[in-house]
């Protein structure tokens, strides 16, 4: 009956529409809405004071505790689609008494109110309790490909049973379902338990966008190892999928980017599969979910202007591939784990331009009507005179996030590249890390709503020198798929585990091998639009596009 009544009146607070500049209407049918339940919200709070009241009496010191680790992760700021949990379990006295969740939206301090809560007697398994915030929260009904909601302790372990909750002092509901560290605040602290032979303290750096320094990450000897593998490996020019503006205007891909890069897997040395799965500890994302190794490698005034590490839909209306790959919008670069590997002191900063800006209508879905508001105008791409920057430290990551924990990306993540400075070089390495697991397929739906969202315009520009090249792969054991540079090395791109189709955007006249230990199979090029290519059982890489055009 608690919860019923509560999450009847959860009307948006007056700093959330503030915060949207959206349209007048909003707060007039926020206003609308707080008339209407002024006398459910009386009720509410007098029979949730009763209620908590009752309860806590009975259960003080085990209340005080918990209280402790709310006012310690609540945020005077909003993060949509993370709502954090506070159990009231009765004991003592009232131990079998039925039990309540406190919560509040956003991870937002309560302003001038109570927090809302649910009553859990009826809660059976952790699944009743996510249906129960999913309608007091009043989120919409999941479209196709995105993830479900899921509820994680303050470590970002997944929790499985009621009583996983029960036992917990606080909480956090995640819409998107995967596990995003509280910012809180600028400069909070708090540690990962078991990351690598010891713990990692995030210190949190900005709230929009969640940025997170982790200092000592990296070992020396680790720095080094990456570098030297990377050299060996062999980098070339920087590239990656353009805008379809771009496209149009014919932009080369370096007038905004300009640095060299190699592409690490773990199969190149123990070392970077170490370092894959202490990523994986420190953002408690399963390593299945991340990319290779991007390594990089700036010089004396080399830049990568402004970018989004994830994919904005509305930038590639008429990339079907792109929005594939993204399964229109619900799978992406969550996060990313940005590795330092040497000092640079002068230049070469990260910067975060749109810094501190406000989120655009903060709980949405995104879209082509949300991408701007008058307090949040995109910056000069090309300058690195205003906002977070962050200089280079050897054995420091910085972590950041890409989306909002409600699934939606966050166009405050914007960064660059600033330009090295005099005298120097500067080594990196961008470690993305995927909302989904890397072999997550998606297939093309007509009325899916991401089109209209978005604004998907269909199939018309086209890099006329793009080829996608498709990897299938029938053999017993995971492949490298190697790309063979014009000075005829190899350089590996991704991996093909045993049974699955590994897309790879190429170019035209782009060759591949794959590799299998030290067996390396024939050779394939990449031809006009799509090139699908077979590694049978007995090792064969077989041509499926020569031999459909020959029949």
């Amino acid at each position: 009956f608690f919860g019923s009544v509560l999450s009847a009146v959860d009307c948006p607070r007056d700093g959330q529409i503030a915060r949207t500049r959206s349209r007048p209407s909003d707060a007039v049918a926020m206003a609308a809405c707080r008339r209407r339940a002024r006398p459910g919200l009386a009720l509410a709070h007098w029979l949730s004071g009763i209620a908590a009241g009752a309860l806590l009496a009975g259960s003080a010191s085990a209340q005080q505790a918990s209280s402790e680790f709310v006012e310690r992760y609540l945020s005077e700021d909003y993060f949509p689609g993370m709502t954090l949990l506070e159990p009231v379990v009765p004991s003592g006295s009232l131990a079998g008494a039925p039990w309540l969740v406190r919560y509040y939206k956003g991870s937002q301090r309560s302003q001038g109110s109570p927090p809302a809560l649910l009553q859990a007697s009826e809660w059976r398994e952790l699944s009743d309790v996510i249906d129960a915030f999913v309608s007091a929260l009043r989120l919409r009904p999941r479209e196709q490909f995105q993830t479900p909601p899921a509820i994680f302790d303050r470590q970002g372990r997944r929790l499985q049973t009621l009583e996983d909750l029960k036992s917990a002092p606080i909480a956090f509901f995640i819409e998107l379902g995967v596990w995003i560290w509280p910012p809180v605040r600028v400069g909070f602290e708090q540690q990962a338990e078991g990351v690598g032979k010891q713990r990692a303290v995030l210190r949190t750096l900005s709230l929009r966008p969640k940025v997170f320094e982790i200092r000592d990450f990296l070992a020396s000897e680790e720095t080094e190892g990456v570098m030297r593998i990377g050299e060996r490996q062999g980098l070339v020019k920087s590239q990656g999928t353009m805008q379809s503006a771009d496209l149009k205007r014919g932009i080369a891909h370096d007038s905004f980017r300009t640095s060299k890069q190699a592409w690490l897997s773990n199969g190149l040395s123990p070392l970077i599969a170490e370092l894959d799965e202490r990523v994986a500890q420190l953002t408690r994302v399963p390593a299945s979910h991340n990319e290779p190794v991007q390594l990089l490698r700036y010089e004396v005034g080399q830049f990568y202007h402004g970018h989004m590490d994830w994919g904005e839909l509305e930038l590639y209306p008429d990339q079907k591939d792109h929005w594939l790959r993204n399964h229109f919008g619900h799978e992406d670069r969550l996060a990313t784990v940005f590795w330092y590997l040497n000092d640079v002191p002068v230049g070469g900063e990260t910067i975060f331009p749109k810094h501190n800006q406000p989120i655009c209508f903060p709980d949405s879905y995104g879209g082509v009507h949300t991408r701007y508001c008058p307090e949040a105008p995109d910056p000069d791409m090309k300058s690195c005179e205003q906002g977070l920057k962050i200089q280079p430290r050897a054995g420091t990551v910085i972590m950041w996030y890409n989306y909002h924990a409600n699934g939606r990306g966050d166009r405050n993540s914007l960064h660059s590249g600033c330009p090295v400075g005099p005298n120097l070089t500067k080594w990196s390495a961008n470690k993305w890390v995927h909302i989904k697991p890397r072999e997550s397929r998606a297939h093309w739906v007509n009325d899916h709503p991401a089109l209209k969202r978005h604004g998907w315009q269909g199939d018309a520009v086209q890099d006329p020198n793009k080829c996608t090249f498709v990897v299938k792969n029938e053999f017993a054991e995971q492949a490298d798929i190697m790309w063979i540079r014009p000075d005829g090395d190899l350089m590996m791109l991704s991996q093909a585990a045993p049974g699955s189709e590994v897309p790879q955007s190429s170019f035209l006249g782009h060759s591949f091998r794959l590799r299998v230990g030290d067996r390396l199979s024939d050779i394939v090029t990449c031809r006009k639009g799509h090139t699908r290519a077979t590694l049978t059982k007995d090792f064969v890489f077989r041509d499926d596009s020569a031999s459909r055009a020959e029949l």
